[in-house]
């Protein structure tokens, strides 16, 4: 059974990617690049445990 969720899951997110890159009129592709180098990026900028030089 879960393996009929993680595709139906897969499934919902393709057709929500599918959906943006209709309205933004980019490529489902470009779409996922961004937003995984968005995730990526943040904690860079934030990250959540402060580092002090000595």
């Amino acid at each position: 059974m879960t393996k009929y969720y993680k595709l139906a899951c897969a499934m919902l997110v393709w057709l929500r990617l599918k959906n943006l890159a209709y309205q933004t009129g980019q490529t489902i592709y470009k779409i996922k690049h961004n937003l995984l180098s968005n995730y990526l990026i943040q904690p860079l900028k934030r990250p959540d445990v402060q580092m002090y030089l000595v």
